[in-house]
């Protein structure tokens, strides 16, 4: 039977993808008219982009911003874009002729959300007991949490840039069929880390019930959210063809998953906690 690869022009993604970010001028050196960078004026520049700026504030040696992405962009390129927009700004406020750096070449980016990573564990954990799977003798779920190594972090370290960027992400099989058990989870979980160098991932926790798969997994700032879970989908549906042919036929799954996903972003510091960190750290600057 030819299953079809998943295209990522056929996907529909459910997402809250907002990152914040800090950056400042080049060796420190203060620049007067970065101050008057604001929200209205940063999101205006960026929304031909799909970026939209939720809170940002400025002064003489940086920027911080609260930004809501696409799924399909990358937190680098995020950056690039907002840094050159603001580069551009710069020099046509101030009406400089010469070229110079103005703005410093790394920055600081963190995902953002209303949980927090330990929230996020929590609610991994308790996949099988929520959906009543955990009081069977032989419940089929898979749950599973992997340590974060120094290769790990080797894998997602940037150069000039220092990055906390972690991803919640649900799938669902086709049509909700009970496609998954254990050994089933446990396969497709393998496969995805093997793939872990060639995505620049790290899969910190995976919670499989029959039907659906939730994920905890952290990403390098070139990594496009989307791009990823289109790449987990087409290797899972690959492995489960190859080696679990009849739990799909017997689910009575065309294909594996349904051609859709949710992605949410989540972290430590939380998106309000940081919209109202900005919102005080402007009006200290303009009491």
């Amino acid at each position: 039977m030819l299953i079809k690869p998943y295209k990522f022009e056929e996907l529909k993604f459910a997402w809250c993808y907002r990152v914040y970010y800090r950056w400042g001028t080049h060796r420190g050196r203060t620049q007067a008219a970065l101050a008057q960078l604001d929200q209205v004026t940063l999101d205006a520049m960026l929304q031909p982009y799909g970026i939209r700026i939720l809170e940002a504030a400025a002064d003489q040696a940086g920027v911080k911003m609260l930004a809501s992405l696409l799924p399909d962009e990358t937190v680098a390129g995020c950056a690039g874009k907002a840094k050159g927009r603001t580069s551009k700004w710069l020099r046509e406020t101030t009406g400089l002729q010469t070229a110079q750096k103005l703005l410093g070449r790394g920055y600081f980016a963190c995902t953002t959300g209303k949980s927090s990573a330990e929230a996020v564990d929590r609610y991994l954990s308790a996949q099988g007991t929520h959906h009543g799977y955990a009081t069977r003798a032989r419940p089929p779920i898979f749950v599973e949490r992997y340590p974060f190594t120094p290769a790990d972090e080797q894998r997602l370290t940037a150069r000039h840039a220092v990055t906390v960027l972690q991803l919640h992400v649900v799938l669902s099989t086709w049509r909700r069929k009970g496609v998954f058990g254990q050994m089933e989870g446990h396969a497709v979980t393998a496969r995805w880390r093997q793939m872990q160098d060639e995505w620049q991932t790290f899969l910190e926790k995976v919670s499989f019930v029959p039907d659906h798969v939730h994920l905890a997994v952290r990403i390098h700032p070139k990594v496009s959210p989307a791009r990823l879970v289109l790449g987990m989908m087409n290797a899972a549906q690959e492995l489960l063809w190859e080696e679990f042919a009849e739990s799909v036929i017997r689910a009575g799954a065309d294909r594996l998953w349904q051609s859709s996903a949710y992605i949410g972003l989540y972290g430590d510091a939380q998106s309000a906690a940081i919209a109202a960190y900005l919102r005080r750290w402007e009006q200290d600057r303009h009491p």
